[in-house]
């Protein structure tokens, strides 16, 4: 059975909604005046503004604006991940892995994507990357490394233990965590663990 990835969305919109951010088009999207503030996304994405490009992906995702000039969700998830923005990258992943905002089921792009934002230190993508290993969506297999994520995932959750999306990944629902290492020897999980004990963000 399918897992379903783990999203950035919801905690993206959050940004969109509490006034903090500074992207051209907040205002009109808290006002309500939607569509402009997707125009004024569209500008700014068009201009290389990876924060821009993302949260006219996120209006796109929940369907709160549609129309041609605006592409996919998908193709602005990308185009945030190429100007450095990890969300971005995990949100292409996402897209990938479930087939959905304008592209087709893809493992290893959605892998791809996920590792950029999982080797800057991005806890949704580190989790949904081991998942990927765990479902055995990737080839060649490599439980070893799917378990290192995941353990780098639960690492990353430890630090934000109140947060809702945190406590899930400690939680680990699907046993991801364990059916990986459950599928390792003892030198296996070792070596793993090392790993992730040694492991930085690049």
């Amino acid at each position: 059975m399918k897992t379903k990835a783990i999203t950035s969305i919801f905690i993206s919109l959050l940004i969109i909604l509490s006034g903090c951010s500074q992207t051209p088009g907040d205002a009109a999207v808290r006002g309500g005046h939607t569509q402009a503030g997707a125009d004024l996304y569209l500008q700014g994405a068009e201009l290389g503004h990876a924060d821009a490009a993302l949260k006219l992906g996120l209006l796109l995702d929940e369907g709160r604006v549609s129309s041609p000039q605006y592409k996919t969700a998908a193709h602005w998830f990308k185009r945030a991940c190429e100007l450095g923005s990890v969300e971005g990258c995990h949100n292409t992943g996402v897209a990938y892995e479930e087939g959905k905002d304008g592209v087709a089921i893809d493992y290893m792009q959605a892998s791809s994507y996920y590792r950029r934002a999982a080797e800057k230190g991005y806890m949704s993508s580190q989790y949904n990357l081991g998942s990927m290993y765990s479902n055995n969506y990737l080839t060649p297999p490599d439980d070893g490394e799917g378990y290192m994520w995941m353990l780098l995932a639960e690492r990353a959750a430890r630090a934000c233990s109140k947060d809702p999306l945190c406590q899930w990944v400690l939680r680990d629902p699907p046993g991801h965590r364990m059916k990986l290492k459950g599928r390792l020897s003892a030198s296996q999980v070792k070596q793993a663990e090392a790993l992730a004990a040694s492991w930085k963000a690049k």
